[in-house]
């Protein structure tokens, strides 16, 4: 059985196929054996495993290997064409022709790990319909490096922003591999990596979605103090005595606050 995440298989398919790698689908295959060897052991075994956007196969095949059943969306109908190909030595893959934004994911009533490429002008979107959508055991992902960053970023850092306060609210997240441009081709612009989410089931004692919209509005002028980021919320309130109450220097950006410090913000405000 040929290794589907080698150039030169991948280059005879996609001849043979004559297709080619499409810049709206964000396709750019992996050419790397070990990445996806190495990716698919980060993501765990057994059970159900849910892939988006597995182009030629090469992560799924991987993934074929250490789980029950592989479920893999997949939009381009090119790319469907060939995957019954390349993987069809395999009983416990179901590739599902669909554009996974618009997947119905409600028969997934069994915690599931997700482990994907994923199309990185969509990664977002993605992310949060899986967390609004299914139980995971966990999900390992190859991101663009920038997203990585953003994600695992911490107070008064440059890519700390609110959706690493949400993201690192609901997930234990690390970064478990750098992926070079060469591993790819077309070989993309950017610098990738690979990181992993475990679910840690936290909970506040506010609404989550009302509170995490306050957090993105406190971060929606970066260059603005936290003080008259605040002052959209348009409360009767004098803010900047709210955040010294809170022992917060009035004067702050909204990157130096911790989760904590925007809880207590919030319960001050709304409580």
């Amino acid at each position: 059985m040929k290794t589907i995440a080698n150039y030169s298989v991948s280059m005879e398919l996609l001849k043979r196929y004559e297709r080619r790698a499409k810049k709206h689908f964000g396709q750019n295959f992996i050419i790397d054996p070990s990445i996806v060897k190495n990716i698919a052991a980060h993501s765990g075994e057994k059970g159900t495993v849910i892939e988006i956007g597995p182009g030629l196969g090469a992560l799924t095949q991987q993934l074929a290997e250490r789980y029950d059943q592989v479920i893999a969306y997949e939009i381009d109908p090119h790319m469907v064409e060939i995957l019954q190909e390349t993987l069809e030595d395999y009983s416990n893959i179901e590739v599902i022709h669909q554009d996974f934004l618009k997947a119905d994911l409600s028969h997934f009533t069994e915690p599931v790990t997700v482990c994907a490429n994923l199309p990185y002008y969509i990664t977002t979107p993605i992310l949060f319909k899986l967390m609004e959508s299914v139980q995971m055991v966990a999900m390992t992902i190859m991101v663009q490096k920038e997203i990585s960053d953003r994600l695992t970023a911490l107070p008064n850092t440059r890519d700390y922003a609110a959706l690493s306060i949400q993201m690192q609210y609901y997930f234990d997240i690390k970064t478990v591999m750098h992926v070079s441009k060469e591993s790819f081709h077309p070989r993309p612009n950017v610098e990738s990596s690979v990181i992993k989410f475990t679910p840690k089931h936290n909970t506040m004692p506010y609404d989550e979605k009302a509170f995490f919209s306050f957090v993105k509005k406190c971060f929606q002028f970066r260059r603005k103090t936290l003080t008259n980021n605040l002052k959209t919320l348009e409360l009767d309130v004098n803010y900047a005595d709210v955040l010294t109450s809170l022992g917060i220097n009035p004067s702050i950006r909204a990157d130096a606050l911790s989760f904590d410090d925007y809880l207590r913000l919030y319960g001050a405000l709304y409580a």
